[in-house]
């Protein structure tokens, strides 16, 4: 509160909102009765002290940021300067300060040192009456997750099982083809004495006996 010769404005030092709620935001002032006001405009303003402007009542002006948020519920001749802020958001955590200024043969302008802390907080889940529930369904969760893990581990390792063993029988069914090809049969020469029995011999063998 600031006060000086009669002139006091009044804000509650902290408030607390959930988003997607209103609230209200009290300002009262006094004047000393001998100050007789032509007109009496109401100011908010935001951050600090000499923060941006937000809202003005005289001056129909709303910052974008509230627009449409912002409804003027006090009443300049029962000296209150309350406003209602809809629709919190977490934006909306802030310090706020009201402003009063009087018009006519003696202005004055005076305002509220630190203002009203807004805190937004977001909305906590609703209580669930079997408190026993989730901590089952976590639970459940977290084995079934551990299971799938290994279901799939499992299938890999089948899968790269069969892809070596067939690797193996690849290389097995080369290497017998490869022997096969290089075996030949020698056969007895006509007219010859004697008929030797037919054997089979490697290609190697003949080529280093013909050299």
């Amino acid at each position: 509160m600031i006060s000086g010769d009669g002139f006091t404005v009044s804000q509650p030092e902290r408030l607390e909102g959930l988003i997607a709620k209103s609230i209200d935001i009290p300002c009262s002032f006094t004047y000393p009765e001998t100050h007789k006001p032509r007109k009496i405009n109401i100011y908010w303003r935001r951050y600090k002290f000499d923060g941006e402007f937000i809202f003005s009542v005289s001056e129909n002006y709303t910052h974008y940021h509230y627009h449409g948020r912002i409804d003027f519920l006090g009443n300049t001749f029962r000296n209150d300067g309350t406003i209602r802020i809809n629709h919190l958001k977490l934006s909306d955590h802030n310090r706020y300060y009201c402003r009063v200024e009087t018009t006519g043969y003696n202005s004055e302008i005076w305002q509220s040192i630190n203002g009203t802390l807004l805190i937004v907080r977001g909305q906590g889940p609703t209580p669930s009456t079997a408190p026993l529930t989730p901590s089952v369904t976590a639970s459940t969760s977290e084995l079934t997750g551990e299971d799938e893990d290994k279901l799939g581990q499992g299938v890999i390792l089948i899968i790269r099982s069969v892809l070596a063993l067939g690797m193996l029988a690849i290389v097995w069914l080369i290497g017998i083809y490869l022997m096969n090809s290089r075996e030949v049969t020698i056969l007895p020469i006509e007219g010859s004495g004697n008929r030797p029995n037919e054997r089979r011999v490697d290609q190697t063998e003949i080529t280093s006996r013909n050299l």
